[in-house]
């Protein structure tokens, strides 16, 4: 099959990871898989895996403008050359783009769900989902169903997946030259996360947790890893606690996940979630995690078994939980036994990319 992607950016985050599992396993499946966006940070890795990118100026989150016409433009011509089987629209305004092309080409539309989206009048009498969802998540599955009230039998609960195999055990001498890279001193405890700097993230509740941390354990750091609109507010506020000298701040070109082997514990604080790839990569890494009991998060966590859950926004809960990994190391190496195997049976890359490519012959046969 011929399949054409559509997202707003290929910026470091959580979609473009995502699209690029799925993208490169596609290929490696035999199918042509072309992605449309407006480009990004991560572009240059889809070119040099194989993966065709083409430009179009969809850069908005706004559904309603002139770049949704603009790029519906390009897009039209570019499918009146192209054989395309099928349309996979990856964020809300790409669903609006994507409706409208595959209703003047009738080429079969599958959409994902990333996430949570506020009911809107113009979203529900404009749905724009496809032909078949893909929800990624149990949580996003009910949230489409009931909320948006979309059939039952038209949304596909298809989990994130990971390969597990880009994730090894680093030696000693690897982890301090990683330490030495993101700035962190010997002989620390290192408490991290991976994430965009958002409120969404609820980054300031894990700021907030170290205080309480570092009464019991001075050596305790926190490391964050990303970037973000919200870098300057989380800075000060770890300079208002008085604590900025034990966070650092740490924005790698690529591969974010690259540093986790510096981390004794992952935190996820979210206010919301749809699923949580950074925690599957965490652990798939054997790193302990913390996250929040929002969204997405429970299909992957086992309270106490494959990690804690949290309450969102609840810095006390999130300082607890560290110091419960830190004190107990037998609870500490029991989670990360567990979770590194649930995400190896359960959140493979393989799994993932054999159900979207099942829906999409569903759909293509259905035409």
């Amino acid at each position: 099959m011929k399949i054409l992607h559509i997202t707003t950016h290929l910026n470091k985050g959580g979609i473009t990871s995502y699209l690029f599992s799925l993208a490169t396993g596609l290929k490696a499946k035999g199918h042509a898989v072309i992605i449309a966006s407006s480009g990004g940070q991560s572009q240059e890795e889809f070119v040099k895996s194989g993966i065709k990118c083409i430009f179009i100026p969809i850069y908005t989150k706004k559904e309603i403008s002139p770049s949704v016409l603009f790029s519906y433009l390009a897009l039209r011509r570019f499918l009146s050359e192209e054989k395309i089987d099928v349309i996979h629209a990856h964020t809300r305004v790409t669903q609006v783009l994507a409706v409208s092309l595959s209703r003047k080409f009738r080429i079969p539309l599958v959409t994902t769900c990333h996430g949570f989206f506020k009911s809107r009048w113009h979203r529900r009498v404009f749905p724009c989902w496809g032909d078949k969802t893909i929800a990624i998540s149990s949580q996003v599955k009910n949230h489409l169903i009931n909320d948006f009230k979309v059939k039952r039998e038209d949304v596909y609960l298809i989990h994130n997946g990971i390969n597990p195999d880009k994730f090894k055990r680093h030696s000693l001498e690897e982890i301090e030259e990683l330490k030495k890279e993101a700035s962190l001193p010997k002989n620390c405890i290192i408490v991290g996360s991976v994430a965009r700097f958002s409120t969404v993230k609820g980054l300031e509740y894990f700021i907030k947790a170290l205080p309480l941390v570092a009464r019991e354990y001075n050596n305790a750091m926190f490391l964050l890893v990303g970037y973000g609109a919200e870098e300057t507010s989380l800075k000060q506020i770890a300079k208002d606690l008085k604590i900025e000298d034990k966070i650092v701040f740490f924005n790698p070109i690529k591969d974010s996940y690259k540093y986790l082997p510096v981390m004794d514990i992952f935190v996820m604080p979210s206010i919301q979630e749809g699923l949580g790839l950074s925690i599957l990569e965490a652990q798939a890494q054997g790193i302990p995690v913390i996250a929040s009991r929002v969204g997405g998060i429970p299909d992957i966590i086992e309270d106490n078994v494959t990690g804690i859950l949290v309450e969102s926004k609840n810095s006390g809960e999130i300082a607890a939980a560290i110091l419960k990994l830190i004190k107990d190391k037998n609870l500490a190496a029991a989670i990360k036994d567990h979770a590194y195997e649930r995400t190896v049976s359960d959140f493979s890359l393989e799994k993932m990319v054999e159900k979207t490519e099942s829906v999409y012959k569903e759909i293509v046969h259905a035409v």
